[in-house]
């Protein structure tokens, strides 16, 4: 289980920092501050479940293909960078502000492609569309709440979340379903047995995922549009809330399957 946790906190940390380049300044100095704390926090929980698993070295290695120190060594830079954005916001550090959230994103990229298995390219995208879908369901629902603190905020800067939590949401089925039913066929059988009536454990974890993590937070976003579009702020958050416990659920339940099933999902 360190690294069903490890990968799920790992991944909505970055994902909590790719999606603050949407977000504009008018934002207030508290939102920029929570995310990026937020995404410290998970940072430093990730790596010290890495660390308590496999030690300093952890063999060079974990398991097939994983360089272990440099995927360590670059998650620490991301960190260290995560800290250093959040003070800039804090002190007014306006210049390093940029400079700072490209060291953490670009060190956090870098640190999820080196624990890519293989197949490497589909276990890559699995990650990357992760990340975006945990970062945009985490931040529109944060950003809900600023609309009652920062009362000039404007409604396009959660409408532009919004949208990219469609985006990511279409990248991320299309990833699954290309796991599924492409070439690495991930799951497949097992998804066939359990629609046909039969037992697998392992189908029924993949069923309660595609439910979870796609179909449930999809059947939300026209609700979400709907309030976004008519300045409800407050009904959209709520709806936020339901849609990013689905998107976590769904998200874990993907990480124990990649972990203990070997199925990029």
């Amino acid at each position: 289980m360190t690294a069903v946790f490890f990968l799920f906190l790992a991944h909505l940390a970055l994902g909590l920092l790719v999606t603050l380049p949407f977000v504009p300044d008018r934002a207030g100095r508290g939102f920029f501050k929570f995310c990026s704390a937020s995404a410290a926090f998970l940072s430093t929980a990730a790596l010290w479940l890495l660390l308590r698993r496999y030690g300093l070295d952890g063999g060079r290695t974990i398991g097939s293909g994983i360089g272990y120190q440099g995927m360590a060594a670059a998650g620490t830079t991301s960190l260290l960078a995560t800290i250093f954005f959040n003070r800039a916001w804090h002190f007014g550090w306006e210049r390093l502000k940029a400079p700072f959230l490209g060291i953490a994103l670009a060190s956090g990229i870098t640190s999820v492609l080196l624990g890519a298995r293989e197949p490497r390219l589909m276990v890559a995208a699995t990650d990357l569309t992760s990340i975006l879908l945990l970062g945009a369901a985490t931040s529109a629902m944060v950003l809900g709440h600023y609309y009652l603190v920062v009362l000039d905020l404007p409604i396009s800067a959660l409408r532009r979340l919004t949208v990219l939590l469609v985006v990511a949401l279409v990248l991320r089925t299309i990833v699954v379903a290309t796991a599924l039913a492409g070439p690495v066929h991930a799951g497949y059988d097992d998804v066939r047995l359990v629609a046909s009536g039969l037992w697998s454990p392992d189908g029924v974890f993949i069923w309660m995922r595609l439910l979870f993590g796609l179909a449930g937070p999809f059947s939300l976003i026209w609700f979400v549009w709907k309030t976004v579009e008519i300045r409800s702020t407050q009904s959209a958050t709520g709806i936020l809330y339901v849609q990013l416990f689905l998107v976590l659920s769904g998200e874990l339940l993907a990480k124990y399957l990649r972990v203990a099933a070997g199925l990029p999902l």
